[in-house]
């Protein structure tokens, strides 16, 4: 009777927890979406404040300052989400180490940028001289903190600050670039970004802090305490799969730079940034896996399931709106855009569709803790996508990128779909067993491991 009883019990709490898991999803996804529409308008009113040399330096400032933030914010961040949910009373030292090593690395990297800023050419000046130069430098490292709290709150599965984070983050930006109009005329673009910055992490960081991780540890206390090297080993391999994933995004659209004139780079870029919106959808979701499938790494095949419907519903829907209606998406940029750029927006929201199920392994294997499987992903879809454009782009123009990215998506999805529907079964049955305060699990999921013949582990 007690066992009855207690059926009820936990299946509620099964759904309560998946259905945590889909808000925390949605909460970023939303996120995403306030970040794009407010950006788009911080630009537009940059450009009806400042000058176009003033908009050109501003904006070169801020792409440098994201590219050095990103060498650690991009890097350690899956380590954040897949590690924060299991730290219990070692979370706080867990964060404090990371956000400290950041701010080290990415301090270095700010002040050899600066010490060779001749090398980058005169859109970088303004960032010459102690004032400026510091004020670069504290901007990055407040870039790269900022990024990776977003990842404590998904670990600590408060996704729902993040979307409030960034609101605040993108709105004071925007009222900050009207006021520093005439008193910095050259440097507002950037300083407006840079004091933005802090009216969202300062508040963010004393909520995690003294609210968020504080209720964590008493719930979760009595946890085995991390083991840093289990941290470091993962670090090493998710950093090399990040690093991947970073060039494939970045590198695209430079090759499209290089390979055809300004026009044509603009067409291929405007469909390039809508078309890359969606796939946003696809990532945030498995970052809420992520955090919520290494607490509760039980949960991990109900939360795949659930991942998936969940995207099929979201995404198919969306898909099929921008592949019909690709030339009124582009039109508000203009009707040269929506000629040439059309096809490119159709290719590249349909890559959407795979790359759910990409994302998802991924997220799966950051559960698992095999990042060495995870760099070896994200190292063949970078690779696949890259040498695609590189030979499609000579003969079909803009296009080419477009079907590679495509091609690329639908190839590594195909490779990746085995495994992930095994991670998907009845975790009473064939879930993942956790292996020490890793989290690592002692059975093949993928045709990507060796041979692809899988083993039963004792359970």
């Amino acid at each position: 009777m007690a066992e009855a009883a207690e059926l009820p019990l936990a299946r509620s709490e099964s759904a309560a927890d998946a259905n945590s898991m889909f808000r925390n999803a949605y909460a970023l996804m939303v996120s995403t979406g306030v970040s794009a529409a407010l950006g788009l308008g911080f630009w537009v009113v940059a450009a009806r404040y400042y000058s176009e040399d003033a908009v050109g330096q501003g904006s070169a400032a801020i792409a440098a300052m994201k590219l050095l933030a990103s060498i650690t914010a991009t890097t350690m961040t899956g380590a954040v989400v897949r590690y924060v949910p299991l730290a219990g009373r070692g979370t706080a030292a867990l964060v404090w180490r990371v956000y400290a090593l950041s701010s080290v690395v990415v301090c270095a990297a700010s002040v050899v940028f600066l010490a060779t800023l001749s090398r980058w050419g005169d859109s970088y000046a303004p960032l010459g001289g102690p004032v400026p130069g510091a004020v670069f430098t504290a901007t990055c490292v407040a870039w790269a903190v900022l990024t990776l709290q977003e990842g404590v709150l998904t670990g600590l599965r408060k996704s729902f600050w993040v979307p409030v984070g960034n609101a605040v983050f993108s709105t004071g930006k925007l009222v900050l670039l009207a006021v520093f109009a005439t008193a910095l005329p050259v440097l507002g673009v950037f300083v407006s970004w840079a004091a933005a910055i802090a009216l969202s992490v300062v508040p963010l960081g004393w909520l995690v802090f003294r609210r968020l991780i504080p209720r964590q540890v008493a719930l979760d206390g009595a946890r085995e305490p991390l083991r840093y090297a289990d941290v470091r080993r993962f670090m090493a391999g998710d950093s090399v799969g990040s690093l991947f994933s970073l060039a494939m995004i970045n590198l695209l659209p430079v090759m499209v730079a290089v390979r055809f004139d300004a026009a044509h780079n603009a067409f291929f870029y405007a469909a390039y940034t809508v078309g890359g919106t969606m796939e946003f959808m696809a990532i945030n979701m498995a970052s809420s896996l992520t955090a919520h499938a290494s607490h509760e790494p039980g949960r991990l095949a109900a939360g795949v399931r659930g991942a998936l419907r969940r995207m099929t519903l979201l995404l198919v829907p969306a898909v099929l709106v921008i592949v019909v209606f690709a030339p009124l998406v582009l039109a508000p940029f203009g009707g040269s855009y929506a000629a040439h750029g059309t096809t490119v927006l159709r290719l590249l929201a349909l890559a959407t569709l795979p790359r759910v199920i990409v994302e998802l392994y991924l997220g799966v294997l950051r559960v698992q803790g095999r990042t060495g499987m995870l760099a070896a992903v994200q190292g063949t879809m970078c690779l696949l996508t890259l040498g695609g454009a590189a030979l499609l782009m000579g003969p079909t123009g803009i296009t080419g990128a477009g079907t590679a990215v495509l091609g690329s998506m639908t190839l590594v999805a195909l490779a990746s779909a085995p495994g992930l529907l095994r991670a998907g079964r009845d975790p009473g049955e064939r879930g993942p067993r956790p292996r020490g305060a890793s989290g690592a699990v002692g059975r093949r999921l993928s045709p990507w491991h060796g041979s692809g013949r899988h083993r039963k582990t004792a359970r």
